[in-house]
């Protein structure tokens, strides 16, 4: 019996089930693209995550800070007895508000005990916008250098130095708060210490913060005081003022609220 027709039929089917080396290279390829694209997507997403999470909490950060300054300029009042209310200007403000005494103040004293410190329900708070010098380099167009030439003097202008006036632009960087807290020095007298407490960084994703004031019909950069204005626009940014236009009005989106102060605030009820 002739076998060889069968053992060369056999090779043949076992040589067409293998893979060649161009079938498998081909395959490696469309893996590997598969898995690029999978994980471009992936990091995309990733990333798109990251900034929705940023985000939120950017909004949140704005939020908070609204709705607690909205609550303490409510409560706000004014001490003509001191002359003490709120002042302000652009990128900051102060002002006097009333407050529960720390629970120090209201603990009974024992005779072993040294007397508490009195304490008055008023707190001075004062929230301000930090600012840092604008980054080398951002002043090197034409338009930047005509920004500064307006905001030199002439004197500079003709001496041609110009290193104050860059060394006094300055950007947002974060928002600070910074509480007082205002003590009797003694109990049969009117007299009062301010306690300062150490500023405190409510956020630094926020770099934008600017006040105007309602003085009767009209909004204004700057309140003087000591009376309370009718109300107050909180405006909030999270990109800082760029040195573009530092000049003009602030191009990008604010959180923005008006805060009404009660007319009962301003008036002259406080007398000690």
């Amino acid at each position: 019996m002739n076998t060889f027709p069968a053992t060369r039929l056999a090779k043949r089917l076992r040589f067409a089930a293998a893979f060649t080396i161009l079938e498998v290279m081909l395959a490696i390829v469309i893996a590997t693209g598969l898995l690029a694209t999978a994980m471009y997507y992936y990091q995309q997403a990733a990333r798109f995550r990251n900034d929705l999470l940023e985000e939120t909490e950017r909004i949140g950060s704005a939020r908070l800070i609204l709705d607690r300054l909205s609550t303490e300029l409510r409560c706000s009042l004014y001490h003509p007895a001191r002359s003490v209310g709120a002042k302000g200007g652009a990128d900051w403000i102060e002002f006097l508000k009333s407050s529960v005494p720390s629970q120090a103040s209201w603990r009974v004293q024992t005779e072993s005990e040294s007397p508490a410190y009195p304490e008055t329900g008023y707190r001075l708070i004062r929230y301000e916008l930090l600012k840092k010098p604008l980054p080398s380099g951002s002043l090197d167009n034409e338009a930047n250098q005509q920004m500064v030439e307006q905001m030199t003097s002439q004197t500079v202008r003709r001496s041609g130095d110009t290193n104050d006036v860059l060394a006094s632009l300055m950007q947002g960087d974060a928002i600070n708060r910074i509480e007082r807290r205002l003590l009797s020095a003694k109990a049969s007298t009117n007299s009062v210490v301010a306690l300062r407490i150490n500023p405190v960084r409510i956020t630094d994703r926020l770099k934008y913060l600017k006040f105007r004031y309602l003085n009767g019909s009209a909004w204004v950069n700057t309140w003087p005081g000591p009376q309370l204005p009718l109300g107050v626009e909180v405006s909030l940014g999270i990109e800082p003022m760029s040195a573009t236009n530092l000049l003009e009005d602030y191009t990008n989106h604010v959180f923005r609220r008006i805060i009404r102060i009660p007319a009962w605030a301003s008036a002259n009820s406080i007398t000690q």
